[in-house]
């Protein structure tokens, strides 16, 4: 597989759609049922480019049970693909997602009759797909939100995303805030320099945690004593990527997430780690309208198409369109959701602002 089919070498079936194009003739026709997986995951990059190069779908029927998920159990893509196709060329694309094979054909037989995006048929071309980062067969997009990948500027074109701190052993060096000493923990450095020159043992630390928007999952903190030179010296084990960007405020969200991704405002005095990755830009307005953007239902229904799994990457969120002007609109509103959701984190006992319970607060009224 590796040294005959190097573009597919990850799955068995991406040898046999590539075969099935070998043998086919010119003017011929390649049908084939396949898993679905190849539609969208990056690993699959090189067999959609292959599959686009000269040719183009006659048509795709598309089996899932489930939203958005490649490569789940039962899901399959059935299609016809022109050797000598127009990457122009509309072609239908039907998605049946219930399950059971009687109530699929049911849909199916509707979809063919009815022709509506509302009963799952698509029209798409080639040309649709190559617009898009990694040509994802992403059929359902509307033309408007294929026109956006094409017109907006890339997110990482207007900030710095990055991947941070691998200590190599969390247990070693990662604390909960209330485990170490106050003392010893500085919350509020702003710079690298400024936390080597505070003596202080301990500084907070981001590293992902569970869904929540707009601001807090602010529980851990990390040694990194002299300029964490315990960390450094842990070698091969740690990786300290991007230390220029620690203790500056950020956009950041969890890498792995249940379903929809939840970004937050991280302010100054931060480090973090491989699964907290971050957004960088030095004007505070601009963080909070790539804030505001990136938890909208656009920048989700952009992530779901070329991001398909659970686990959204730097690079899959740097390449999302945004337009200026979505991102200025957005920047009053973000503010006020960030300032919500802070005092709602403040209040738990958890948080290291926290002040009084409210519920107590309430009582002495």
């Amino acid at each position: 597989m590796k040294d005959e089919y190097p573009e597919v070498k990850q799955d068995l079936y991406g040898a046999f759609i590539l075969r099935g194009i070998e043998l086919s003739d010119r003017a011929g026709l390649l049908a084939i049922v396949v898993g679905d997986a190849w539609m969208s995951l990056k690993s699959f990059e090189a067999l959609r480019r292959k599959l686009l190069d000269g040719h183009s779908f006659e048509s795709l029927l598309h089996l899932r049970d489930t939203a958005y998920h490649a490569d789940t159990f039962g899901a399959n893509a059935a299609f016809v693909l022109s050797m000598n196709g127009d990457r122009s060329r509309l072609a239908p694309f039907v998605r049946l997602t219930p399950l059971g094979s009687e109530q699929k054909d049911q849909d199916l037989r509707v979809a063919l009759v009815e022709r509506t995006e509302r009963t799952g048929f698509f029209l798409a071309a080639g040309e649709d797909f190559e617009a898009i980062p990694g040509v994802p067969i992403v059929y359902w997009l509307s033309e408007k939100m294929r026109t956006a990948f094409t017109s907006g500027k890339r997110l990482g074109s207007t900030a710095a995303l990055a991947v941070g701190l691998q200590t190599g052993d969390n247990n070693r060096f990662l604390r909960q805030w209330w485990e170490v000493a106050a003392t010893r923990t500085k919350f509020s450095c702003t710079s690298r320099e400024e936390a080597a020159t505070s003596r202080a043992r301990w500084f907070p630390y981001n590293k992902g945690g569970e869904f929540r928007k707009w601001y807090g999952n602010q529980e851990h903190v990390v040694n990194w004593e002299h300029d964490g030179a315990e960390i450094v010296a842990f070698k091969p084990r740690s990786v300290i990527r991007n230390p220029g960007t620690y203790f500056s405020p950020s956009v950041s969200w969890s890498k792995i997430s249940s379903g929809s991704p939840a970004f937050r405002s991280y302010p100054p005095g931060f480090i973090y780690d491989v699964a907290g990755t971050s957004i960088f830009a030095a004007d505070g307005r601009a963080r909070l309208g790539i804030l505001s953007f990136a938890n909208s239902q656009i920048a989700f229904e952009q992530l779901a198409a070329i991001a398909p799994t659970l686990n959204f990457e730097v690079g899959q969120v740097s390449g999302l369109p945004i337009a200026d002007s979505i991102a200025e609109q957005g920047a009053t509103l973000a503010a006020q959701a960030v300032e919500t959701a802070r005092e709602d984190w403040n209040t738990a006992e958890t948080s290291w602002d926290f002040e009084r319970n409210p519920l107590v607060e309430i009582a002495s009224l």
